[in-house]
């Protein structure tokens, strides 16, 4: 059953990234999207991408029409099919023209929502690019860059160590103060972590945890923690001080009934199955028992949050020192 619940957890996790991959490219193009722009002709992108190849002078409205062109993936074999297009939109994403850099920035996002093969490619040529420009004081290129680098790294897990080598998990493990840009982050190295796993090295393993421990638990945040928890070196990589804000927040959604008892995609599954992983059950049990905290509210019927507490409950049991505090947690 352990083995079963974990899978469907990782498939959950699965569909949701494959489908935020494709909502960050609608996202991208539908803000400042004008209505004109909608009928795009294959002919149109193969005549910038040209110019993109040429090095002649490309307009910023040039730039947006072939975002907006990229969601049409015919769109998208026709520009990386032009020899140097690439290299010319990489080249529009380093001007000192900080609206075509956004807009440059755009057109990479999309594109790296195509197969492994064309986001290597894509990584190769623009990684690094990518990966400093997180730092830009300009939010919407820095937001663009972080979704590209996530959806870079949803393709394959051979594109994620391309990226890894670049630095791209060192720069995405920052604090970052706005919150779009943290967000963004945090949606690139949920991608980073799911398809790394146990390749994940242990050294990233501990800076993207220290990360976590810094940031306020979000429901992104507590899928990351669900995957890392699945890696072999999460035991001895989490903290105290995580455990106890994992615990807090655990014990806060449980206090506001925000359980979502039938979907499995739900922060509070997320934090209970991460409890469950980290092999710290004295700790927890400690903390539950010290702070009068009940797990049996949540054992009234057959559905992902009670099976989550089944599965910490039953680790508990087998590892616990103290029979008497595990009594008190479930009475």
């Amino acid at each position: 059953m352990e083995n079963q619940s974990l899978n469907y957890m990782r498939e959950s996790t699965r569909n949701f990234l494959n489908f935020h991959r494709r909502k960050h490219k609608n996202e991208c193009n539908d803000i400042h999207r004008p209505l004109e722009d909608i009928g795009i002709t294959s002919e149109i992108i193969a005549q910038i991408s040209n110019k993109l190849h040429t090095k002649s002078s490309i307009s910023a409205k040039e730039l947006q029409i072939l975002k907006n062109g990229f969601m049409n993936p015919k769109n998208v074999e026709i520009f990386l099919h032009v020899h140097g297009a690439l290299r010319g939109l990489i080249r529009e994403l380093t001007c000192s023209n900080i609206k075509k850099q956004c807009i440059s920035a755009g057109c990479v996002c999309n594109l790296s929502l195509g197969d492994s093969g064309s986001c290597s490619i894509i990584a190769k040529a623009g990684g690094p690019y990518l990966n400093a420009s997180l730092d830009n004081l300009t939010v919407e290129l820095a937001v663009n860059c972080a979704w590209a680098l996530g959806n870079l790294a949803g393709s394959d897990v051979k594109v994620c160590k391309i990226l890894v080598t670049q630095g791209a998990l060192n720069k995405l493990c920052k604090v970052y103060t706005n919150e779009d840009i943290q967000n963004a982050a945090l949606y690139a190295l949920l991608h980073f972590v799911y398809q790394l796993r146990d390749e994940l090295r242990p050294e990233h393993l501990q800076e993207i945890l220290q990360t976590i421990t810094e940031l306020d638990i979000t429901m992104s945040s507590s899928r990351i923690l669900f995957i890392l928890s699945c890696h072999e070196n999460f035991p001895e990589h989490i903290s105290e001080q995580l455990l106890q804000k994992i615990l807090i927040n655990m014990t806060s959604l449980i206090e506001s009934q925000q359980n979502c008892k039938q979907e499995s995609d739900c922060e509070l599954v997320y934090l209970i199955r991460t409890l469950a992983n980290s092999g710290r059950f004295d700790y927890i049990l400690n903390y539950l028992s010290v702070n009068g905290v009940s797990l049996k509210q949540l054992l009234d019927a057959s559905n992902p949050i009670s099976e989550s507490v089944l599965w910490l409950l039953g680790n508990m049991y087998n590892y616990c020192s103290d029979r008497e505090i595990f009594c008190k947690v479930i009475n």
